[in-house]
């Protein structure tokens, strides 16, 4: 009989349940998405029982077609960064505060004061934390812990509340990071509040197994082991095949990114870092709004087509911006519909710049799309000047990496050959299925799957498009600069 890893990779708005089997083939999987709530401006908030809840939709339509009893481990992949408190009994007692909220401008001023550098934005953790505590007392005096999703997650499963490196940002396995937190937490005045926060074990431990109640809830039978599982950045890591020292990836989903690991985050100058496990470390630059702002694109322009094609949109809009010459007709956009982490920034938000009658919805589309590969070249400029770096090629995967005529924009945005690996969209899952596998003992560590990713699609420059995207590149990078007083006095200063 076959044996599985049943993985459960969690997004911002979306998840991705998937069946695995011990060779590293997904064989069934199942979706579910759930709702972000933004009750204020730069507020995010999510209700975890309801993305639990669609963790066991998914998982009971996948086991409707296998064998309990073939399941031989559970993985849970998260975003990071979330506040959860809740009490003795694990009752949640306020929704989570997600890591796209910014609600906490005014504690991070003062944080980045007591500590005397910069520690983040109102977006950051830690001012988030003083912001819960601030400005509700009560729930944070009744809070016996304050968790990720993650932790959420596997309390659920096994009942208990254990966390893992990439999403503690109270204690670390390395002496450097173990050392800033602490400066963190001591200017904010949060010591006397650290036993709110759960233990850490590796992401590769067996942190518990399915209770009785959660093996009925996910379809699943009881005492299946549950790993500590990560967040969905070092999974995406791993699940790509560049968890080696200087590897790097980038990753088109709802936000966006590109990472770097490296042995220690002295190493390498980013906005954003990870820990990935006691070795390593994961260098960040970071897009808030990536197919974020695509979604919202198609759903504004073409929201007919959407309710008509249904799945076979994407390949209808693949046509449609195929059809527009690369440069958009000079239309620049700007895909900061959440606004950006430095050297852009937080207030700034999106905009079509230098449109005409000329233009149609296929090239605005085209340009949102295409502002965020020049968000990518600017980030890819700073690590080549930070590491002396010059790639000459770079693994892409998440949703994004599907579509052909995206990838090959990038490629000739960058100049760069574009290489995505089979199942673009799993890697998530994979990096799961990889955790698993090494806590279970069948693979030594993840240095060993390094590069036994394979490669499905290749994507080469075309040197003809190199002139019109150098010339708008240089128009967009002065965009956040010469707008930055204007964002200020629209939005405020944040």
């Amino acid at each position: 009989m076959s044996k599985y890893v049943m993985t459960y990779d969690c997004g911002t708005t979306s998840l991705k349940a998937a069946l695995i089997d011990l060779e590293g083939t997904v064989v069934a999987e199942a979706n579910e998405t759930y709702a972000l709530r933004q009750p204020q401006p730069g507020w995010a908030e999510q209700d975890p029982a309801e993305l639990w809840e669609a963790v066991c939709r998914a998982s009971r339509r996948l086991m409707s077609r296998s064998a309990a009893e073939d399941v031989v481990a559970c993985v849970f992949v998260a975003p990071w960064k979330n506040i959860i408190p809740v009490d003795a009994d694990g009752v949640v007692l306020h929704d989570s505060i997600i890591w796209l909220d910014s609600r906490a401008i005014e504690q991070a001023a003062r944080l980045n004061e007591a500590v005397g550098e910069f520690v983040g934005t109102g977006q950051e953790y830690w001012p988030r934390l003083l912001w819960l505590k601030e400005n509700e007392p009560e729930i944070w005096q009744r809070a016996d812990k304050i968790i990720g999703l993650n932790t959420y997650l596997k309390w659920r499963a096994t009942g208990r509340f254990v966390t893992e490196p990439s999403d503690d940002f109270i204690r670390s396995p390395k002496p450097e990071v173990a050392d800033l937190y602490i400066r963190i937490i001591k200017a904010a005045g949060l010591v006397e509040d650290l036993g709110k926060f759960p233990e850490q074990t590796r992401s590769t431990d067996i942190v518990g197994s399915l209770t009785a109640a959660a093996a009925r809830d996910l379809g699943l039978r009881e005492g299946v082991p549950v790993l500590g599982g990560f967040g969905d950045l070092p999974a995406i890591t791993a699940g790509v095949g560049r968890s080696g020292f200087k590897d790097v990836h980038i990753y088109f989903g709802t936000s966006s990114w590109l990472v770097s690991v490296v042995p220690d985050r002295s190493s390498l100058d980013a906005p954003l870092n990870f820990s990935f496990d006691a070795d390593r470390e994961g260098a960040v630059f970071a897009l808030q709004t990536g197919c974020l702002a695509y979604d919202w694109a198609t759903e504004q322009l073409y929201r007919a087509e959407k309710g008509v094609l249904g799945d076979s949109l994407h390949d209808f809009l693949a046509k449609e911006v195929a059809s527009v010459e690369p440069g958009s007709l000079d239309l620049v956009a700007t895909h900061w519909l959440a606004g950006e982490l430095p050297p852009l920034s937080k207030n700034a938000k999106g905009i079509f710049l230098n449109l005409t009658t000329s233009h149609d919805r296929r090239h605005m589309l085209r340009a949102v799309m295409e502002s965020i590969c020049y968000t990518h070249r600017m980030n890819l400029e700073r690590f080549s000047r930070s590491t002396g770096a010059q790639l000459e090629s770079i693994r892409v995967v998440g949703g994004g990496a599907t579509s052909g005529v995206w990838m090959q924009m990038l490629a000739d945005v960058l100049q760069m050959r574009i290489e995505v690996p089979r199942a673009p969209r799993y890697t998530g899952a994979l990096g799961a299925y990889y955790c698993a596998m090494i806590g279970l003992g069948q693979i030594a560590d993840y240095d060993s799957i390094v590069d036994e990713v394979p490669i499905e699609r290749v994507f080469a420059p075309n040197p003809e498009n190199e002139a019109v995207y150098d010339r708008l590149y240089d128009v967009y990078r002065q965009l956040s600069p010469a707008l930055r007083d204007v964002f200020d006095q629209l939005n405020g200063k944040y």
